[in-house]
């Protein structure tokens, strides 16, 4: 038993105290940021019995490590990594089309955490023409089945990556070696989406062979998902103060109004197909050589129908506005009537966007790694790309000019009315036909060595240090057409009817429900067959290169009751940011060096109590998007994003403290108090640029003031009675930071509250799950969406086990069917910029192995 030792207490005062002198005087010569973070282990093996495993591996790690295992994946109604990952305390997610996306860690945004594949980093790009390009890895192009375990790194070590504030995710694949021979595992499942009502096949399987002398294995595992989805959505977007002229000439000045919006009807076939291939050598058993190669394809072809109210569009006017007084806002434009356009022209869009989308990633990675008497070396070197976009994306316009209206006085809705029925088809024009496509590539080459040995000095046992050399180039660029107005199309010729069921249950009596859609493929068909002359857009094409040298030095620690690290990594970034300013290609060089020490224990403090300290300086650079001098717009909805080339890296020094309490074989209680202060935050600034002769609402970001994140995280876990277990989380964050005026804003991806709740059961033949996760709102970082509302989900597993090789499954996601609220800003509700039902899914089949 290890009794309470003040000594040991002492010794990591001291070491904390030298890991704190550090950071201090490097944060003096560096001007950089602080943050806090902790690591905490939280393995999850097969219900019970990985349960006590898992708590095993958080009991004695040197660090504190978050982890999910490939049982605990299979056992979650998850379709992706991310959407296993918000089980992590500490961990939230952004969800795109009722899917897991995007991941932040402990309040911070997703471009501010890292995830890495095996150690390395992964090229990722995105399907929508209009997305940021972001650091943030997008996690639709990582199924869960070809992952055999995760790990999240909540306060650095010196020997992993740089980069992330919030924590860094590592993915690992599985090995040839470490199963049996000729292995085989795999799965047959039907997925069924409640708003698109298709249901669709979901396939995997994995074959791994090894010889007998278990010295050589090959590893191939592929999947296979189809998904038909839908989203049902009442949008607007552009809110801000503004000045209104009406017609009669009555002028209101600074009105918070809204720059138009729609109901939207959004529907995408989804095809992700993996493949993934590892060969494994090990001649002796102090030399082991491996191959992994990744293969990642989603194809996401997809169409958005809206029927759109544009204030001001073509010059038409306000006849008449209703203004309220707001609280945050001052006077809110909540309705108003929307006179006729000048000269004929159209007010009023039925837009459709027929989109082909691809998204390809690849990742080809050798690791040898060596065992000496005295040294263990390690070399890793690998190439990543992630690549696509929207190949074609076609803009079809059907207008009319009518005197209209629009009422945003009420919470979650808007209604509108217009003076021609949005069901007849006559009664619309084509007023354009576009076509555009956006490409994307994002890649890397890699090289990395790491050497370790013996210490025998003082509290040390064991050094290590390497080098990494990466060099990462983002290049984005955007083509589009002259518009077609030449056609004389009218909808009527090529619309359908609006099915039912859109919009059931969102908004109110007045909100548009029913409106003559495009029939896609016709538009397709002859749109494609016409010539177009593709240009580009040179505000939205830009390229960024870095080229990072990296080196560390760490040493672990290991005495009677103290175990842990301390380091410091050291990085060297040349960074050069290109884009087009106005139509010179005009390229910017930034070169910044960075001194990271990190310092991470863990304490006995008696037999089943451990304190946990950490402290690190850390750093995070800024979305590819945001570095340059480039533009992201839409000229119908007039908003677009744009960057900065001047703009800094993240830098903050961080704190953690824990403590942990193993109650139980498979219980466990912890607590962790964790403090980051940031020492510049980027501040939004928004205003209208002229682009292709209209006015755009433009949000770049700058250099803004520091602040401080800080939170409390609490954990339970136990089985309460023979199979029947709880697993629960809570974490607190709370952060403050001001804007160049010294005005309180919101940190963007900073959700207060967030709780996990799982209730599990298990017995040989029956298992179960159900899992509720639930995040308050939080501020996305962008101009639209703008501020996201509260969040709570409900999923659900049960799997029948008919022999050792054959399993039923059947798993439930969103059983409770929520809505994504968001809105402008935080406090002003009525703002709304999106009222979506992605709707509930449910997955049965089958899962095998021999």
């Amino acid at each position: 038993m290890h009794q309470f030792n003040k000594a040991r207490v002492t010794c990591a005062i001291q070491l904390a105290l030298i890991a704190g002198l550090g950071l201090q005087s490097h944060a003096v010569m560096a001007q950089q940021q602080s943050a806090t973070d902790e690591v905490e282990t939280i393995q999850i093996k097969g219900i019970r019995g990985s349960v006590v495993k898992s708590l095993n591996n958080k009991r004695f790690s040197d660090s504190i490590v978050d982890a999910i295992t490939a049982e605990d994946i299979g056992k979650f109604p998850d379709q992706n990594v991310a959407e296993s990952l918000q089980r992590i305390t500490g961990v939230s997610i952004t969800r795109g089309y009722g899917e897991g996306e995007r991941v932040s860690i402990r309040g911070t945004t997703e471009s501010q955490n890292r995830t890495l594949l095996n150690g390395q980093a992964v090229g990722s790009a995105d399907w929508w023409t209009n997305s940021a390009p972001s650091r943030g890895f997008n996690y639709t192009m990582l199924p869960s089945e070809i992952v055999s375990g995760l790990e999240v790194y909540k306060s650095p070590q010196a020997d992993v990556d740089e980069g992330s504030i919030g924590g860094t995710i590592v993915v690992k694949t599985r090995k040839p070696l470490d199963l049996d021979a000729n292995s085989i595992f795999g799965s047959a499942m039907a997925q069924h989406s409640q708003v698109s009502g298709e249901t669709d096949p979901v396939l995997s399987g994995l074959y791994s062979w090894k010889n007998t002398d278990e010295t050589f294995g090959v590893l191939f595992s592929v999947i296979r998902q189809q998904r038909n989805l839908q989203r049902h959505g009442i949008e607007a977007w552009s809110w801000d103060h503004r000045d209104i002229t009406l017609e009669d000439g009555t002028v209101y000045e600074n009105l918070y109004s809204s720059g138009g919006g729609g109901s939207a009807r959004f529907s995408q076939e989804r095809v992700r197909t993996g493949l993934n291939a590892v060969l494994q050598w090990r001649p002796q058993d102090n030399l082991e050589t491996s191959l992994n190669i990744l293969d990642s394809t989603l194809d996401a072809d997809n169409e958005n129908q809206n029927f759109l109210w544009l204030p001001e569009y073509n010059g038409s006017k306000y006849q008449d506005v209703t203004i309220v007084s707001h609280d945050v806002v001052g006077n809110f434009l909540a309705a108003g009537t929307l006179g006729l356009a000048p000269e004929g022209q159209d007010n009023i869009l039925d837009e459709t966007k027929v989109r082909n989308s691809k998204l390809k990633t690849k990742v080809y990675d050798f690791t040898l790694k060596h065992e000496g008497d005295i040294w263990e070396s390690r070399l890793q070197a690998g190439y990543t790309e992630g690549s696509g976009g929207s190949q074609a994306d076609r803009s079809v316009g059907w207008g009319g000019n009518y005197v209209h209206s629009y009422d945003a006085s009420k919470v979650e809705s808007i209604e509108t009315r217009y003076d021609a029925d949005p069901k007849d088809g006559e009664q619309w024009d084509l007023s354009f036909l576009r076509y555009d496509n956006n490409l994307a590539d994002d890649e890397e080459t890699y090289l990395q060595t790491d050497f370790s040995r013996p210490l025998e000095l003082s509290v040390f046992d064991k050094l290590k240090f390497g080098v990494k050399y990466r060099d990462h180039s983002r290049f984005n660029t955007k083509n589009t057409t002259d518009a077609r107005t030449d056609l004389n199309w009218r909808l009527a010729d090529y619309s359908l009817e609006m099915p039912g069921g859109f919009l059931s249950g969102q908004g109110t009596a007045g909100t548009l429900r029913d409106y003559a859609i495009t029939d896609s493929d016709k538009v397709r068909a002859e749109g494609d067959a016409l010539n177009w002359d593709y240009r580009v857009l040179k505000a939205s094409t830009f390229e960024v290169k870095e080229k990072i040298l990296a080196g560390y030095v760490m040493a672990d620690i290991d005495v009677e009751g103290m175990r842990g690290n301390l380091g410091v990594r050291v990085v060297q970034t040349r960074q050069t940011s290109s884009a087009y300013e106005g139509e010179v290609w005009i390229s910017k060089e930034k070169d910044y060096l960075d001194v990271l020490p990190s310092l991470n224990l863990a304490i006995d403090l008696d037999t089943d109590l451990i304190m946990r300290f950490g402290a690190a300086r850390v750093m995070s650079r800024p979305d590819y998007n945001a570095m340059t001098a480039s533009t992201s717009y839409n000229t119908e909805t007039r908003t677009g994003t744009g960057g900065n080339p001047d703009i800094d890296p993240y830098y903050a020094n961080q704190f953690d403290l824990s403590l942990e309490w193993y109650f139980s074989e498979a219980g466990i209680f912890s607590a962790a108090y964790f403090h980051k202060d940031v020492q510049s935050f980027l501040d939004s600034v928004t205003s209208f640029e002229r682009f292709e002769g209209e006015d755009i609402r433009i949000s770049r970001p700058s250099n803004g003031k520091g602040g401080t994140i800080q939170g409390l995280e609490l954990g339970y876990q136990q089985e309460l009675y023979q199979g029947l277990g709880l697993m629960a989380n809570y974490t607190y964050v709370d952060g403050e930071a001001k804007d160049g005026q010294g005005n309180d804003i919101t940190i963007p991806g900073n959700s207060e509250h967030t709780v996990n709740v799982s209730a599990y059961y298990e017995n040989d033949v029956l298992s179960g799950r159900i899992s509720y996760n639930y995040r308050t709102g939080y501020d996305s970082g962008f101009d639209w969406p703008g501020y996201i509302d509260d969040y709570g989900q409900l999923d659900a597993n049960v799997s029948y086990k008919v022999n050792d090789n054959l399993t039923l499954v059947l798993e439930g996601i969103n059983l409770t069917d929520e809505l994504i609220f968001s809105y402008q800003e935080k406090g002003v509700e009525n703002a709304l910029t999106g009222l979506y039902r992605d709707g509930r899914r449910y997955v049965a089949g089958v899962r095998f192995n021999f």
